[in-house]
């Protein structure tokens, strides 16, 4: 597998410097700790929309975690696995 390079501020006579496999592994756990943990949220805000019928503007406020969550998970992984 070919080594990652992350570029250095502009002044500096370096031009990359190699990033580490576990720093990557971890930001990418992270990631996908809190799409997870989004996900977790628009459930609750589901839950709430299901209790709650007068209000059926909380679905798509649900909608937005699970949104926001797919998509930093997907990037994620991607980022992972094809990076």
């Amino acid at each position: 597998m070919a080594e990652r390079t992350r570029p250095e501020s502009a002044g500096s006579e370096e031009k990359s410097k190699p990033v580490n496999e576990a720093q990557i592994r971890e930001r990418t756990v992270s990631s996908m700790v809190s799409a997870a943990l989004l996900a977790v949220l628009g459930t609750l805000i589901f839950a709430w929309a299901l209790r709650s019928p007068d209000y059926p503007w909380l679905f798509a406020v649900g909608a937005l975690p699970w949104g926001v969550g797919l998509c930093m998970f997907g990037r994620a992984l991607w980022n992972y696995t094809r990076g």
